[in-house]
C-alpha cells in the first residue's frame, strides 16, 4: 500500500512540510529546498538517558545509566565496517548524539543524497551486536567518560543538575560512569533497541533539493509494515524545591566556572501549550540576561563576567530548568545579581518597548533559521516529539503578550528553586 503524504503549509515562514506516516509507523517529514546545494537527513528516536525503566516482554526492567549513549555508538557499527567509513567514500559529513530525551543520527552532503540516506537507514535498522564488540566498546566509551570527567563544563553542568533533582534520572551523566556501563550486554542493548527504536517511536527528517518518492522508497526497503508500539515506562516526578542550593568542585581551570539553575516544576504540558511556554521563557531570559541588558553590560564592564556568559532553557515532558552559565571570579556575586534582577522584574514587569524589541529579535532568528537545513531538520524532529506542527514557532511568538511574560515569570521564579554549581581552580 502506498504511503500517503500530506502537505503542511506555514504562511508566516512560507515553508511547506510534507509529512507521511510510513506503514511501519515511522513518521517522515520532508522540506524541499529546490536549488539548495546542501542536503541533510536526520533519523531520531525519542529515547535518551532518562529512559531507564520500562516494560519489556511483560515486565518492567531497569537498565544501567549510559545505555542509550552506548547503543548510539553501536548502531553506527556494522558487520563490514562503521558508518563513518562509508560516509568518507561519499564525501558526506555524519555524526550522532544522545541527549536526555532523544538519540539522533544525521548526515549532510551536496551530492549522492540517496546513497547517503541508504547508509543511514541500513545501519540504524540493522543493529550488529556481538559479545565481542560490546565488550570492546566498553573500553572505547570508558576513555570518552574519562574525558568528560576532566571537562570542567561537563562536571559543572551535572553538578548543577544534581542540585536540582534528587530522583529524576536527568541527574545522571548521559554517558554514565565506567562502573555503570560494565554490566551492559547484547541483551541489554537489544531490549532498548526493540522498545525505543520501533519505527512508531522515531522520526526521519529530510531537508534539501530531494525527491520525496525516493525517500519513501528507501523507507519501504528498510522498515517493515507493523503496528504502533505502546511504550510503558516509569520516570519519577520531582517535588518542588532543589535538593541543595550550592555545590563546588576543584579542577584545573584558569577562572572559576559557574552554572546557575532555576528549576521549573510545571512539566505536564505538550503540543502548542508547551511550545508557547518554551517561547515565553526564551523571551524572558533574553529580557533579563541577554547581552543588550543592563544586567549583562554592568557585570561585563566590571569584569565580573565575560563573553562566555549564556542563558538557556532545557526541557522535556518530565523535567525543565533555566540555565545561566559562564566564567567569573565572583560566582556568588553573579548569583545574587541574578536573584536581584528577577526580584526587580517581578516587581516592575516588562515594558512594551522591550517586549517588542525581544519579540522582533526572536522572529528574525526564526526566519533566518529557515535557510539552515540542519536547523530545520532538528526542528522537524523536536516539534514532532512534542506533538506540534512544524514551523509553528512564528505564529506562537506572534500570539504572546507582555502580560504573558510577566505571568510566566511569576509562575517560574521562586527562591526555593534556584541552585548553583561552581568549578574552582586548584
Amino acid at each position: 500500500m502506498q504511503t500517503k503524504i500530506r502537505s503542511i503549509y506555514n504562511k508566516t515562514t512560507d515553508e511547506t512540510c510534507l509529512e507521511a506516516v510510513h506503514s511501519s509507523g515511522l513518521t517522515v517529514r520532508i522540506v524541499k529546498k529546490p536549488g539548495k546545494s546542501i542536503k541533510t537527513a536526520m533519523l531520531a528516536t525519542k529515547y535518551g538517558s532518562i529512559n531507564r525503566e520500562f516494560e519489556y516482554n511483560g515486565q518492567f526492567i531497569t537498565i544501567p545509566n549510559g545505555t542509550a549513549h552506548f547503543l548510539e555508538h553501536k548502531l553506527f557499527e556494522g558487520r563490514n565496517g562503521n558508518a563513518f567509513d562509508f560516509y568518507a567514500k561519499t564525501g558526506a559529513k555524519a555524526n550522532a548524539y544522545t541527549s536526555n530525551d532523544k538519540t539522533a543520527y544525521y548526515f549532510t552532503c551536496t551530492d549522492k543524497f540517496e546513497e547517503n540516506l541508504e547508509i543511514l537507514l541500513s545501519f540504524i535498522s540493522n543493529p550488529y551486536l556481538t559479545d565481542e564488540n560490546v565488550e570492546k566498546e566498553k573500553g572505547i566509551i570508558g576513555q570518552e567518560i574519562k574525558m568528560y570527567e576532566d571537562e570542567p563544563s561537563w562536571q559543572g553542568y551535572f553538578g548543577l543538575v544534581g542540585c536540582l533533582y534528587g530522583t529524576h534520572p536527568v541527574k545522571y551523566d548521559i554517558a554514565g560512569t565506567v562502573q555503570d556501563i560494565a554490566p551492559i550486554t547484547v541483551d541489554t542493548l537489544m531490549s532498548c533497541y526493540n522498545t525505543f527504536y520501533h519505527p512508531s517511536n522515531m522520526v526521519l527528517a529530510v531537508v534539501g533539493d530531494i525527491d520525496d518518492k525516493a525517500v519513501l522508497k528507501l523507507c519501504d526497503k528498510y522498515f517493515k509494515p507493523g503496528c504502533t508500539l505502546k511504550i510503558n515506562q516509569k520516570i519519577d516526578l520531582e517535588p518542588r524545591g532543589v535538593i541543595k542550593e550550592y555545590t563546588e568542585k576543584t579542577m584545573p581551570v584558569s577562572r572559576p566556572v559557574f552554572y546557575i539553575g532555576i528549576k521549573d516544576n510545571d512539566t505536564q504540558l505538550s503540543g502548542t501549550e508547551l511550545a508557547k511556554k518554551e517561547t515565553e521563557i526564551e523571551m524572558l531570559l533574553e529580557m533579563l540576561f541577554g547581552t543588550s541588558t543592563p544586567f549583562y553590560k554592568e557585570l561585563y564592564d566590571k569584569g565580573i563576567i565575560n563573553s562566555e556568559f549564556e542563558s538557556d532553557y532545557e526541557m522535556s515532558d518530565t523535567f525543565a530548568f533555566c540555565l545561566l552559565a559562564g566564567e567569573s571570579d565572583k560566582p556568588l556575586e553573579v548569583l545574587e545579581r541574578v536573584k536581584k534582577e528577577i526580584e526587580n522584574f517581578l516587581s516592575n514587569g516588562v515594558s512594551e518597548q522591550r517586549f517588542i524589541q525581544v519579540r522582533n529579535t526572536l522572529y528574525g532568528d526564526i526566519i533566518s533559521s529557515c535557510d539552515n537545513v540542519s536547523k530545520i531538520a532538528s526542528m522537524l524532529i523536536s516539534s514532532k516529539f512534542s506533538e506540534r506542527k512544524p514551523f509553528d514557532h512564528a505564529q506562537i511568538l506572534a500570539q504572546i503578550t507582555a502580560e504573558d511574560i510577566t505571568n510566566r515569570a511569576k509562575q517560574l521564579f521562586s527562591p526555593l528553586d534556584i541552585a548553583v554549581s561552581v568549578i574552582k581552580g586548584e
